[in-house]
């Protein structure tokens, strides 16, 4: 009996929950004891704009805008030409989806900075989201002939060049920012992606691995990997990672679920399969990725009844699921 109609993991790719998940540790863990540090440094240094812009860097990260609009406020008004300063600002104007105030900050940071690369390459970074590719390599010619060592320039010309499928420009783009600055982790994950893409499973591996290790406590760079690994011939090498993230996101249940789809498809633990799928209907009880695998789970056991009796159950709620209606047809032959 053929497996191929299962419900692949690939349709759990959306890594959200992990990408929270990761958020809330890393506020939890690190990012609330350095305001709390930058704050008793403040009330020692008040008038020091670098400590501001620090807070407001954090709690910007944080997602307290506020804070981080005041942190910034204040900063200015002590020194009104911080080019750090107006940079932090038009990240807070990003995160709230204000292009006109992006630009003015940015522009303002030109005219105070002439000779700074950085807020040449965020303009460009802005050209390029608002769809003008061509504008935005122009900012990134202008930044690069201020200074040639300028990975996030590099990092930029190579998006551009992706954006309208030039691989080999992107590539060697990518390449020149990972050289220029090592611990730059974008342009290693955006070479594994193009290794993946070319189906160069041992460079993308290579890539994502190097990445990882730059940012260990990444879980969505994590989890990104594992799915990878997964479809791509490595599945016990998937599972740990999975576990990896467990045990830093206790009953997460698409690891768990993807845990139950490798030793369904790949391994051939029917047993281990079907008690992961059980753990995910235990924390969701609709997912019926989960139940629909666990059905073909007892049909690759050979247990027909159990198998067709969760079909059914399926179809109650979903009278199309087209699946679960080729499995009852299947078992029925």
């Amino acid at each position: 009996m053929s497996i191929l109609l299962l419900v692949s993991c690939s349709e759990n790719k959306t890594n959200n929950k992990v990408k929270e998940e990761n958020k809330s540790q890393e506020v939890s863990a690190s990012n609330k004891s350095e305001v709390d540090v930058l704050t008793e440094s403040i009330a020692v240094d008040s008038l020091n704009s670098d400590l501001y812009i620090q807070r407001a860097r954090v709690n910007l990260a944080n997602e307290k805008i506020g804070s981080a609009i005041k942190d910034i406020n204040t900063a200015l008004s002590i020194d009104r030409k911080n080019i750090d300063a107006h940079l932090v600002l038009a990240d807070i104007y990003y995160a709230l989806g204000d292009d006109d105030n992006i630009l003015l900050t940015l522009n303002k940071a030109c005219e105070y900075a002439p000779l700074d690369p950085r807020p040449i390459v965020k303009l460009s970074e802005l050209s390029f989201l608002q769809g003008n590719a061509n504008l935005a390599n122009a900012y990134i010619d202008k930044a690069l002939e201020l200074d040639r060592f300028n990975p996030r320039a590099y990092f930029m010309r190579a998006m551009i060049a992706l954006s309208v499928n030039d691989t080999a420009v992107a590539m060697k783009n990518f390449m020149t920012a990972r050289i220029q600055d090592e611990s730059f982790v974008e342009p290693k994950i955006q070479i594994a992606h193009i290794y993946a893409a070319q189906n160069d499973t041992v460079a993308a591996k290579a890539f994502f691995e190097e990445a990882i290790s730059e940012v260990p406590d990444d879980l969505s760079l994590k989890y990104e990997y594992a799915l990878y690994l997964q479809d791509n011939g490595y599945p016990e090498q998937a599972i740990l990672y999975y576990d990896t993230l467990l045990n830093a996101i206790p009953n997460h249940p698409d690891c768990i679920y993807n845990k139950g789809y490798i030793n369904l498809v790949y391994l051939g633990d029917n047993e281990e399969a079907l008690r992961c799928f059980n753990e995910v209907l235990e924390i969701n009880p609709k997912s019926v990725n989960a139940l629909f695998n666990k059905g073909r789970t007892y049909e690759q056991m050979g247990d027909y009844i159990n198998a067709k009796s969760i079909y059914l159950q399926i179809l109650k709620s979903y009278p199309d699921y087209q699946l679960a209606i080729d499995a009852i047809n299947r078992i029925n032959e």
